[in-house]
This record gives structure tokens, C-alpha cells and sequence, in this order.
């Protein structure tokens, strides 16, 4: 997982010009005032060299702050190279406070690291039991666009969900919507996790992203996930 620096910066260019013509102005002056001893030539132009990178230097890192604010802006807070990390969803489901938003192919990976009652870990589980105003919403496309390998998985675990649905009466749902699955994601109140979904296993190992749920990348899915929930039967 890559975490986007904390570190911002917007400095304006006329204040790096600003900078930039006074360190010209006191080496320019330096230098004139010691053209008479060559070892203080020698030290000067070392250090207006210096201070000269260091200006260039500065500018750079400038705009490269200044294009992570950008993503921060959009509410971007972090990059995972496998969406399928575990240890990174286990916080954001162990604080959940109202609901949680799943949608993809199967969620039967989800339901087996977070709501497995035979398991060493059972995060979410645990939350909907300290919890009573926790609700779990979950869309998974019908039998009918659901792959093989996906539709396989899910049954097997038909005893478990119905389980999961009469013993927290309805703050357990599952709908099933009539076209295949195009995304494949996760809000946890203010947090969106999610990315593309490939055929076959493939997007167990997709990249992801983290964003807040109120920025305008995330609002998009989660509008999405709301009226496809609507449109959805029970599951």
C-alpha cells in the first residue's frame, strides 16, 4: 500500500522569482566585492552554485507537492497494489459506525475474512455485535452473471449468508442485481475502497484506491451502489 505524502506545499512563483534574484544579487555582489583574492572566488562561486540548485531543487519539490495536494484535494488518501489486503480493510471495519456498502462479483472473499464465525478473524462480525446501529448492505449480480468460479463460491456459502440475514434481521441484506458486476468495492462510512473488476480470479490481485466517501470520485459509486440497491432484488 503507498500512502500519499503528508507534506504539501503552494508557493507562489513570484516569491521563488522573488528568492531566486536575491541570492543573485548578494552572489553577484559577493562576487565583485573579493575578485581581488582568488581563494574567496573559489568559495563564492561554490556557494552561489549552491544556492542556485538548491532554488531549482526547491521549485521541483514544489511541484510535485503541490500535484499530491491535487489527489488529496479529490480526497485520495492512499494506493493499494492488491485490493485483496486484508490487514488494511481490518480498521476501517473494526470502527464502522452505521453502514457498510459492498459490491462485486461474489462478496463471498469479503464474508470469509470479515464474517466468518469459524475463523480466527471475524472483524465485521464482531462490529455487528457491539454495534446494533450497524446495517450491511451487499450487491452481487444475479446466478445468471455471475462466473462460474463466482457463482460456485456463492453457493457454497448460501447456508452462511441466510444464517448472517435471520440472525441480525435485516441489518444483514444481500440484493442481487440483473447484469454483471463492473466494480468492486467497499464504504465504510466516510471511506471508499474499490477498483476495476477483470474476468476470472484476476481481480482478486487489482489495485484499489482509498478515498474519502464525500469527495466527488467516491459520491459517484456511492450514488451508483444506492440506486442499484434500490432497482435490486432480495438476495
Amino acid at each position: 500500500m503507498r500512502s500519499f505524502e503528508q507534506l504539501t506545499a503552494l508557493v507562489p512563483l513570484w516569491m521563488i522569482l522573488v528568492a531566486f534574484c536575491l541570492i543573485l544579487t548578494v552572489g553577484s555582489w559577493y562576487w565583485l566585492a573579493y575578485t581581488d583574492d582568488p581563494r574567496m572566488m573559489g568559495i563564492v562561486s561554490g556557494l552561489f552554485s549552491g544556492m542556485v540548485l538548491y532554488v531549482f531543487g526547491l521549485i521541483t519539490q514544489v511541484t510535485a507537492f503541490n500535484k499530491l495536494e491535487h489527489y488529496r484535494a479529490m480526497g485520495v488518501e492512499a494506493l493499494l497494489e492488491n485490493r485483496h489486503e486484508k490487514s488494511y480493510y481490518g480498521p476501517l471495519l473494526s470502527g464502522a459506525r452505521d453502514t457498510v456498502k459492498v459490491m462485486g462479483a461474489s462478496a463471498t472473499r469479503f464474508i470469509d475474512d470479515f464474517m466468518d464465525a469459524d475463523a480466527d478473524d471475524h472483524v465485521l462480525l464482531d462490529r455487528l455485535h457491539s454495534n446494533k446501529r450497524l446495517q450491511i448492505q451487499v450487491l452481487v449480480p444475479t446466478d445468471d452473471f455471475m462466473s462460474r468460479d463466482a457463482k460456485n463460491r456463492y453457493n457454497a456459502r448460501s447456508a452462511q449468508i441466510d444464517q448472517l440475514k435471520h440472525k441480525f434481521q435485516g441489518r444483514f441484506a444481500i440484493k442481487r442485481f440483473p447484469h454483471e458486476a463492473r466494480h468492486s468495492f467497499v464504504m465504510v462510512d466516510g471511506a471508499f475502497v474499490g477498483g476495476p473488476v477483470f474476468d476470472g480470479d484476476k481481480s482478486r490481485h487489482a489495485p484499489a484506491v482509498h478515498v474519502i466517501a464525500d469527495k466527488p470520485f467516491a459520491t459517484k459509486y456511492r450514488d451508483y451502489f444506492n440506486d442499484s440497491w434500490d432497482k435490486s432484488a432480495d438476495g
